[in-house]
């Protein structure tokens, strides 16, 4: 096979590497592939764990709102009937104190 040529000039067959040996990558290339994938690594494995960390938290939250009874926690209209119910109350029991007192009160 004779030469060819290429968009970029000539390149002679003798160019061309024959085996994996004679190929050179350089060093400032090298270093930039291996800088590229150490950041890769690292912003992977950074976001997998936060990725495990908002499952464990939206976990935790379902758990929560599953064990929550809602209707023990007082509203403001639960509040206002129970305070109408203790007075009523108060009311009754004023009253029955009275009557007690007056039924035991010593008359001279």
């Amino acid at each position: 096979m004779g030469p060819f040529l290429d968009p970029f000039g000539s390149i002679q067959m003798s160019d061309v590497p024959s085996d994996i040996r004679q190929v050179r990558i350089p060093t400032v290339a090298l270093g930039l592939i291996l800088s590229v994938a150490a950041i890769v690594g690292t912003v992977t494995w950074s976001s997998a764990r936060l990725v495990a960390r908002i499952d464990h938290l939206e976990a935790t939250v379902s758990s929560i709102e599953q064990t929550m009874d809602m209707n023990a926690y007082a509203r403001s209209a639960d509040l206002e009937d129970l305070q109408v119910t203790v007075d009523s109350l108060s009311v009754a029991m004023q009253d029955l104190g009275d009557m007690i007192d007056d039924d035991w009160s010593v008359e001279d």
